[in-house]
């Protein structure tokens, strides 16, 4: 990982510009990544249509239950396929994720698009620390070593308390005082589009997650245990 590209707000693309002292993170660009997912279920869906023909919904509602559980687990496989090579904390890649699923079924099959939003991580919630000299050193590969930010400090600004490690940039405010910006790693969106494996794992876990949910779902509309209203085939 290059420390250049992240003074330049952006450990991979470099697009970015980071906030000012009070914007910080929210105005920092964001960025979606589509993971497309087609012909889950071919012949499983025709399975339980033809089981489930008799019950009105039932395959509806079959369907429609084993996506959700399918898509949710392509998620979780994102987020621990991410974590094993980025330095994150679950709870700050549920933070700056917003994932969304949608589903179409038709004649030609079903189509699960999976889309991952998100802004640019602050530096600070990767591993990053500030020793006792103010000496700012941080990584954001778990196969990279901590690496010195010159000229890198911590502030914590806002009226929320942000903390972020900021630099100080070549712009000035009419008092003479030097601007600031935050430094920034990757958004997670960004972590999948450069990592094509990833997308392929939760491809196929989808796929297969669905058919294994399938037959579950088969049987809890059977037994009447799925009494709910299906979206899933439209």
């Amino acid at each position: 990982m290059s420390w250049k590209h992240i003074r330049n707000n952006c450990s991979h693309c470099g697009e970015c510009k980071g906030g000012n002292t009070t914007e910080g993170i929210y105005t920092h660009r964001e960025s979606d990544r589509f993971i497309t997912v087609d012909a889950v279920g071919l012949s499983s869906i025709d399975k339980a249509v033809q089981l489930l023909a008799g019950i009105e919904s039932g395959a509806s509602r079959a369907v429609s239950s084993a996506l959700k559980r399918a898509t949710s687990s392509g998620a979780m496989l994102a987020q621990k396929e991410i974590r094993t090579e980025y330095v994150l904390t679950a709870s700050t890649f549920k933070a700056y994720t917003d994932t969304k699923r949608h589903y179409v079924t038709d004649a030609d099959g079903t189509t699960v698009e999976i889309t991952f939003a998100g802004v640019h991580i602050p530096l600070m919630k990767f591993d990053a620390s500030v020793n006792s000299s103010g000496v700012v050193s941080a990584r954001v590969k778990r196969s990279n070593a901590r690496g010195t930010l010159e000229h890198a400090f911590s502030r914590t600004v806002g009226k929320h308390g942000h903390q972020g490690i900021f630099e100080h940039t070549a712009e000035r405010y009419k008092n003479g005082n030097a601007k600031m910006r935050e430094l920034f790693g990757p958004s997670v969106p960004q972590m999948i589009n450069y990592n094509e494996e990833i997308s392929a794992e939760i491809r196929d876990r989808i796929r297969e997650k669905f058919d294994e949910r399938l037959e579950h779902e088969i049987l809890a509309v059977l037994n009447g245990w799925n009494t709910g209203r299906g979206g899933g085939l439209r």
